[in-house]
């Protein structure tokens, strides 16, 4: 395998991960609560579903 072929097959890696990341993170971020947890006089967690 010569360097025209490596650089090849890197180019497309880097092409491929840049989106990945970018989806990764979107998923992560509709996955994840985030935002104030709330609670109540009790100090019981408020749940807001």
């Amino acid at each position: 395998m010569n360097n025209g072929w490596a650089d090849l097959i890197a180019g497309i890696a880097i092409v491929l991960a840049i989106p990945a990341v970018f989806w990764f993170a979107g998923y992560i971020r509709k996955r994840v609560p985030h935002g104030e947890a709330r609670f109540d006089e009790n100090g019981k967690l408020i749940d807001d579903e």
